[in-house]
């Protein structure tokens, strides 16, 4: 065996050896969180001239509801005893084929998932907006890290729900709305097709449905940061902003945005590596703009295998996100983690698999 082929299967026995070191770190059974059973959603559907409407509807921890208009079904966000609106293959196939938005300037394949309520939201929004005493307690699964995480995690609870909370790549709003619901300021961003043809309409809905239900906010006490035409969601408040991950993050916020948050949130929104450079890329340079805040960024990713392995240079892996987070001197840690359930093709065959989703906190 040449010299080349023997550090080659080197070099891949080292790069298996770290994702499986990477995956037992971050799937501790003491920071695995169950589904919570008083959060549940559903979706509905419903036909008018022939166009179908998606609503996904999710309770809050007060009992109250949020709507959601969506382009198309959920996409692991449900439990398997919720109702969902399953899309027929010859209407995903239309979709991709009639996809109105697809001339808007800026609008790119990866931008159009946006439309899509993934895995990820769902932990996120269990992890920040309700109480986590279903986290094991396990003791032989505690260490001093395990236990500095926890206590990590009920400090970002309770702080974020009163927070100004910048969301990242927000699709339809759906997390963004919900923190600005249970308390927090929140700046919902994405695309500019996706803040005109979502973002907008979802918070305007709730905000309608929701004002009168917390009589004890003071409806003139919007945050002059979020900007004028602020939404009243809940206990809180939201606005929404168009920012393009490729174009500096100044050029699109106001100053003011731009120096006051204490929290930037994302979920499933880094599919390909390319997404991943330019999310982090805005991610320091907010980090830098409200520095005085020491804000942290707070990030659900679902684990998806990627066919070229590892270090693909296409799709982003757990192990991606870890080297460019830590390549940039940054710290992160785990905050939850839960397995799922997923679908995926096998020899033309779709087939049922396991993967994890994961909530990260990541600081400068």
């Amino acid at each position: 065996m040449s010299n080349q082929a023997v550090a080659a299967i080197c070099c891949l026995v080292i790069s298996l050896l770290a994702s499986q070191i990477i995956m037992k770190d971050y799937t501790s059974a003491a920071l695995h969180l169950p589904p919570n059973p008083s959060f549940q959603c559903r979706e509905e559907s419903k036909f008018n001239n022939n166009d179908k409407s998606i609503t996904f509807i999710c309770n809050l921890p007060s009992g109250h509801h949020l709507k959601f208009t969506t382009r198309s079904p959920s996409c692991g966000a449900l439990h398997e005893n919720e109702p969902s609106a399953q899309s027929t293959k010859e209407e995903e196939e239309e979709e991709i084929i009639m996809d109105p938005h697809f001339f808007d300037e800026g609008y790119t394949l990866a931008g159009s998932t946006g439309f899509t309520i993934w895995t990820g939201t769902r932990l996120l929004i269990e992890t920040l907006c309700w109480e986590n005493n279903n986290i094991s307690t396990d003791e032989q699964h505690h260490d001093e890290d395990h236990v500095s995480a926890e206590n990590r995690l009920k400090e970002i609870h309770s702080c974020i729900l009163k927070a100004r909370v910048i969301e990242l790549g927000a699709g339809v709003g759906v997390v963004g709305t919900y923190l600005a619901a249970c308390g927090g300021n929140v700046l919902i961003t994405d695309l500019p097709t996706l803040v005109e043809n979502a973002i907008d309409d979802n918070l305007q809905r709730n905000s309608m449905e929701n004002t009168m239900k917390e009589p004890e906010v003071n409806l003139d006490a919007s945050p002059s940061w979020l900007g004028s035409n602020v939404y009243r969601i809940g206990k809180g408040f939201a606005n929404s902003a168009s920012l393009d991950w490729t174009i500096p993050t100044q050029d699109q916020l106001t100053l003011e945005q731009c120096q006051s948050i204490d929290y930037i949130i994302a979920s499933d929104v880094v599919f390909l590596v390319s997404m991943l450079t330019a999310l982090l890329d805005t991610v320091a340079s907010i980090f830098e703009s409200s520095s005085a805040n020491n804000p942290s960024f707070i990030l659900s990713f679902q684990r998806r295998d990627s066919q070229d392995g590892e270090d693909s240079e296409s799709f982003t892996t757990v192990k991606r996100v870890v080297r460019d987070v830590k390549e940039r001197g940054w710290s992160m840690d785990c905050l939850a983690w839960r397995p799922v359930t997923v679908l995926k093709e096998v020899d033309g065959q779709v087939v049922k698999d396991t993967s994890e989703v994961f909530v990260f906190e990541i600081r400068p």
